[in-house]
């Protein structure tokens, strides 16, 4: 630097300078650059145009992937990023709440905190526990009801079944006899049997039975009118407790709206269809009602005794009555919208036998229990109880199971090993012979006091029953 040209305090003191040459140099530098961006942009927009407007299949790739090449530059280039103008509301000062705690957690956002300062964030979970309030006004049960309080916090060990049919198909019955065997109910257990509604119309105050019907209404009529629920603890084959909530429905079509609540409540269904009666109108509507709310069944052949006793079938022809009653709940299932389930038959356990009346159920598996236990055989009760059912024959010559039928006259094994032995029960107590009655009883391990053979026919018939088949395991299997 020259300090001639300049003065004690640094002014310019020289030759004037031509300010031209400067301000023209920075005008052409200007004119370069918007000369060079109208370029950029004409390039741009006629490769954008060839891309579109090009009939060249070759040259609009080559635009495109030119376009692209430009695009991920820009994207990748911090220069290009930092040169960007970004508006206040796009600005991004804080991080979301999905980039901290992640899109699976959901955040709420209130105005104030609405939330205790004694109340935790994250309240610890409760474990709901029942309690067994105040004994007196509870009926008397065979176990204690702690126990049953205890089974109802474990969700493994609970079932939730809800009992639907025809109208008089005998499902208050099957409750009673459920509450027959896990209560002290010394009413059912004195008075005899009555069959029909009929009977039990005559008398709407007797308290043996309709242990679910709470209504006088209900006993004036002797029909269930609401849905009526209870718990118990009954036990399988195996002595193995489950907490049982029954929901005992209504089988009038006028209250059919009982039995769709019922069955909201329920985990699966039991299906009381009566052994003279078959399928109804409303054991189908029932069917249909259960397969809507995808509900697995298990079917229920309710008084039996009917055949034996009304009827007076012959064991094979009894058995044919059966089968056929089977069959038509199968093709009620098959011929209902929403028949999407597996075939109810007694060979796979889906298939129970009871008389609410006479305190008896069994299923084939509950019934080869006893061949096996009485006679200490050295048999599977489950194997013997496939070989129960169906063109199967039993041959007393050669102790085995057949298919074949060899014998014109060879009763099948349902006939045999069930039938034919609980005609013979029912024929021996009918007929009031004492002194042959009792060592019958004694060899089927029936243990009788002196005064129960003073009873009549009807009561004795059910003391003895209930007696031999023992409690409805085979039903909770």
């Amino acid at each position: 630097m020259d300090d001639s040209n300049y003065d004690e305090f640094g002014n310019y003191i020289g030759a004037e300078l031509d300010s031209c040459s400067s301000s023209s140099s920075e005008g052409e530098e200007e004119i370069e650059y918007d000369e060079q961006r109208e370029q950029d942009q004409q390039q741009d927009t006629e490769s954008r145009s060839g891309v579109y407007s090009s009939d060249d299949p070759e040259e609009k790739a080559q635009n495109l992937m030119t376009m692209m090449r430009r695009v991920d530059i820009a994207q990748q280039s911090p220069q290009v990023q930092q040169s960007q103008i970004v508006l206040h509301e796009d600005k991004s000062y804080y991080p979301s709440a999905e980039d901290v705690f992640g899109s699976d957690v959901e955040v709420l956002v209130q105005e104030e905190d609405t939330q205790a300062l004694n109340e935790p964030i994250i309240a610890p979970i409760k474990t709901r526990k029942f309690t067994v309030g105040d004994e007196d006004d509870l009926p008397k049960t065979t176990y204690s009801k702690e126990f049953l309080v205890d089974l109802l916090g474990h969700p493994s060990f609970v079932r939730n079944v809800a009992v639907v049919g025809h109208l008089h198909h005998g499902k208050t019955a099957l409750v009673d006899l459920l509450v027959a065997s896990t209560h002290e109910w010394k009413e059912w257990d004195m008075a005899a049997p009555m069959g029909t509604p009929v009977a039990k119309m005559a008398k709407p105050n007797q308290k043996a039975f309709g242990f679910t019907d709470t209504l006088q209404l209900e006993r004036q009529r002797g029909v269930s009118l609401k849905c009526a629920a209870m718990s118990m603890v009954v036990q399988d084959s195996r002595e193995k407790s489950w907490a049982l909530n029954i929901v005992d429905t209504p089988g009038h079509a006028d209250f059919f709206d009982e039995v769709e609540a019922g069955l909201r409540l329920a985990d699966g269904v039991i299906l009381a269809v009566d052994a003279v009666e078959g399928v109804m109108s409303g054991t189908r509507r029932a069917i249909a009602a259960a397969l809507r709310e995808g509900l697995k069944m298990s079917l229920v052949i309710t008084k039996v005794d009917r055949l034996i006793l009304e009827l007076k079938l012959p064991p094979a022809d009894a058995y044919y009555k059966l089968r056929l009653t089977i069959e038509e709940v199968n093709s009620a299932i098959v011929s209902s919208p929403h028949g999407d389930h597996g075939r109810i038959s007694p060979e796979l356990g889906n298939v129970c036998f009871s008389s609410g009346s006479y305190g008896w159920c069994f299923t084939l598996e509950s019934f080869a229990r006893q061949y096996t236990h009485r006679w200490s055989q050295a048999v599977d009760p489950r194997d013997l109880a496939k070989r129960m059912w169906g063109d199967i024959y039993y041959s007393v010559q050669k102790r085995t199971f057949i298919r074949k039928k060899a014998d014109p006259k060879a009763p099948r094994s349902f006939v045999h090993f069930i039938m034919e032995p609980l005609y013979k029960i029912f024929a021996h107590v009918t007929s009031e012979d004492t002194p042959v009655l009792r060592p019958v009883l004694r060899a089927l391990g029936v243990h009788l006091r002196a005064s129960d053979y003073e009873l009549n026919a009807r009561l004795l018939l059910r003391r003895v029953l209930g007696q031999f088949f023992g409690p409805p395991s085979g039903f909770v299997d």
